[in-house]
């Protein structure tokens, strides 16, 4: 019985921690826009509230990454109209290079755009268990995360599950 009651405030503690941590690094990890504004998790999530938002995390450096971005850009020409931003939060380290690989993918002006130093932002990528790139993150029209390893958009399931998202009604 006294493990048990151990274990259980064991979890507890641990609970109560997972929370404090999920809003501290969802407020205090910052993301550049291309105009050079910061922008926390939190603020992306409110600045769209009431859309499903797709976020693709990526690097100009990483070829699987860019492998994807045509069928990015295909998916976002069928999602046209719809309540859904596509986000994508680049890890790169040099600006200039961020900023040429999106002109050359033609992917700048589509959806919005971020950026975060990799080394800056290691305890968000743990946190969100993202091991690698490119990784991929659905929230829902609610602002709660629906899927943190979501399908890559060359997947033809994910529209399917965008289009899901999109009919849900929001509580």
């Amino acid at each position: 019985m006294r493990y048990l009651l151990l274990i259980l405030c064991f979890a507890l503690a641990n609970f109560s921690y997972a929370q404090k941590s999920f809003k501290k690094i969802v407020e205090e990890n910052k993301f550049v826009t291309l105009e050079g504004e910061e922008k926390s998790f939190t603020e992306i999530f409110k600045a769209n509230k009431g859309k499903v938002i797709y976020i693709d995390f990526w690097a100009s450096w990483c070829g699987p990454c860019r492998q994807e971005m045509p069928a990015s850009l295909k998916l976002h020409q069928n999602l046209q109209g719809e309540d859904i931003v596509f986000v994508y939060i680049s890890i790169d380290k040099n600006e200039a290079a961020w900023k040429k690989s999106m002109e050359n993918l033609k992917i700048q002006t589509k959806g919005q755009h971020y950026r975060r130093n990799q080394d800056e932002m290691i305890e968000f990528l743990k946190f969100f268990y993202i091991y690698s790139i490119p990784h991929y993150m659905i929230i829902g029209k609610d602002g709660q995360i629906v899927n943190n390893d979501a399908l890559p958009p060359s997947n033809a399931k994910l529209e399917r599950q965008l289009r899901k998202l999109l009919k849900a009604k929001v509580k």
